[in-house]
């Protein structure tokens, strides 16, 4: 005859179980969002640092037309 007692142990068991189961996966669907976010800060951040790249390198190439320019007048000075 089937153990009544014995089943319905198992039974609780598995519910444990699937208890436990449902928490981690609550748990890395956090987990998961907080990266999300977290990987959306460093995106915005590169961005932002890649903008200021372009703004420093289009300031240092004006600088050096700058210099060239002055050299350029300094030379036209020296020769005359």
């Amino acid at each position: 005859m089937l153990d009544i007692e014995a089943i319905l142990q198992q039974f609780e068991i598995i519910e444990q179980k699937t208890e436990h189961l449902v928490q981690v996966r609550k748990q890395l669907e956090k987990e998961n969002e907080d990266l999300k976010s977290r990987i959306g800060q460093l995106e915005n951040l590169m961005q932002d640092k890649t903008e200021e790249e372009k703004t420093r390198e289009g300031l240092m190439t004006r600088v050096r037309d700058k210099i060239d320019s002055l050299i350029g007048k300094l030379e036209g000075v020296t020769e005359e």
